[in-house]
């Protein structure tokens, strides 16, 4: 775990620059990629009284990084902070161990679904593998009040998240939120909404939130896994019959994720996708 170790003490640092430094690499700056600087009580997943109280910092998959298909001819598309080296090193040195262990897993979650092993391989080869830090100061006000980030789901395959301390919950089938608690040296692995339509709810994508009441500030690193932005997400054929037909329309990886980027974006701002 030194990869993830060296991430959070460089998250630490990141997060404690003044505000007009890191707003020089704001998420505003693309809006179509969730990459960049997201500042605090920027969003408000749930409309709660306050807004959610985190800040974060994303970067997207780098092709010449790439520890299996490495390609330094195709553009990577991130706003990295100009002075910072070892930032972009160590968190990018994180993001390319955890792509191979999605591919592994990828391969697992093919032969759960009765499909060669290999089946999705080729849609791993540039595959959407973003990640993200997140700062969640200590929580004053209530939970009711205000969650460190409000319930919602992922956009892409599943998420392999790495978290310090306590705070991340789940709502169970019942209804009931479910208090993750950190297991060391271990991942936390949620379904995400891409998988979700191509498996037509066989894998149901894990809605989650974060409230942080351990009375410090709290740091995770979630790692967002899916197929490449020209994977068309049509269902996958153990997953559909003429009993379960299909329920979600066919559209591509890209176009789902633009589509979610720009309405993630928006949300408590009081505008619309239309």
């Amino acid at each position: 775990m030194s990869l993830a170790n060296g991430v959070f003490e460089q998250a630490q640092a990141f997060f404690a620059r003044p505000l007009e430094e890191k707003m020089k690499v704001c998420t505003d700056l693309i809006p179509e990629e969730f990459c960049g600087y997201h500042p605090m009580e920027r969003y408000n997943w749930e409309g709660s009284k306050r807004r959610d109280l985190h800040e974060a910092f994303n970067w997207n998959y780098d092709p010449s990084k790439d520890p299996d298909f490495p390609d330094s001819t195709i553009p990577q598309i991130n706003l990295w902070p100009k002075d910072s080296p070892e930032f972009q090193e160590k968190l990018c040195a994180y993001q390319t161990a955890l792509i191979s262990l999605a591919r592994r897993l990828t391969r697992i979650f093919a032969l759960a679904l009765h499909l060669p092993e290999n089946a999705f391989d080729k849609y791993v080869q540039r595959p959407e593998a973003g990640m993200r830090i997140l700062r969640y100061p200590e929580q004053m006000a209530s939970r009711n009040d205000q969650t460190g980030i409000g319930s919602h789901t992922d956009v892409e395959c599943f998420t392999i998240v790495t978290q310090d301390s306590p705070g991340l919950e789940v709502l169970d089938k019942s209804g009931r939120w479910i208090k993750v608690q950190p297991v060391k040296n271990s991942f936390v692995v949620n379904i995400a909404d891409c998988f979700m339509r191509q498996t037509n709810d066989f894998f149901v994508s894990t809605i989650h939130r974060v409230i942080n009441e351990n009375r410090k500030e709290r740091y995770s690193a979630p790692f967002f896994w899916g197929f490449s932005r020209d994977t068309v997400l049509a269902p996958i054929p153990t997953c559909i019959s003429e009993e379960n037909p299909n329920k979600y329309p066919v559209m591509t990886a890209g176009e789902y994720y633009v589509w979610r980027t720009k309405s993630q974006k928006l949300i408590g701002t009081g505008d619309q996708i239309v």
